[in-house]
């Protein structure tokens, strides 16, 4: 648990990446434009606390060596060539996916509806078998990201199995958040905009919710198999 790659620092992806270096966590960048990996690297860079920020030259060497990979891109045509080309180098790897189901379009912005039911069930179609998968920071708002790292505040994620939930949770505590599972991939939904765990309210503001409060809104963690 001592580094990860992410795929894709926009902004939001840029802001995870933050959140994991300031924890400690080494963080090995890619984006198809290396202009803008090289920007988002200045900014992981100057919040990481005994991390490295590498900018990877390939989307196989970013994953390479990574028990985690981020896929923080935009969803649909992005995520289908991102993971058509890394292929059989994320089995055995976690995905985190961060997607929610949104078209940018001339007129702005559009919320789209997954054939799949949800952006984390269709990212379940486009991974070859051996990868897990795991779903967590679509419920949150950009500037929420770092900022209710350590203040006790719930992360709800989802995962597709008990195994995936164990691997992917020491990162997520690690970087102040209090990881809470809900439910496997078919929920996602829930996580994503719109979803319960993005439109709920609680003491740290929207999507925000303290440990007694997610336990009386959501009732006890989910159990996978």
């Amino acid at each position: 648990m001592t580094s990860i790659a992410l795929i894709g620092p926009g902004r939001h992806g840029t802001a995870i990446a933050r959140l994991f270096a300031r924890s400690g966590i080494d963080v090995h960048l890619y984006h198809h434009r290396q202009t803008k990996a090289q920007a988002a690297a200045a900014l992981v860079r100057a919040a990481a606390r005994d991390a490295d920020v590498i900018v990877a030259d390939s989307l196989a060497e970013a994953v390479d060596g990574q028990n985690v990979v981020a896929l923080t891109t935009l969803w649909n045509a992005p995520q289908r060539a991102v993971l058509s080309a890394l292929g059989d180098h994320l089995i055995g790897k976690v995905l985190l996916d961060v997607s929610n189901p949104l078209d940018v379009t001339p007129q702005g912005i559009i919320p789209a509806r997954p054939r799949e039911g949800s952006a984390g069930q269709f990212v379940a179609t486009l991974l070859p078998q051996g990868a897990r998968h795991a779903k967590a920071f679509s419920n949150l708002a950009t500037a929420y990201i770092e900022e209710g790292a350590g203040d006790a505040a719930v992360l709800p994620f989802a995962a597709d199995s008990a195994a995936t939930a164990a691997l992917v949770r020491p990162y997520l505590a690690r970087t102040g958040w209090h990881p809470w599972l809900v439910g496997g991939i078919e929920i996602s939904r829930d996580l994503e905009i719109g979803g319960r765990y993005n439109a709920v309210h609680g003491r740290h503001g929207r999507s925000r919710l303290d440990l007694e409060e997610m336990r009386r809104y959501s009732g006890p963690e989910a159990v996978l198999a």
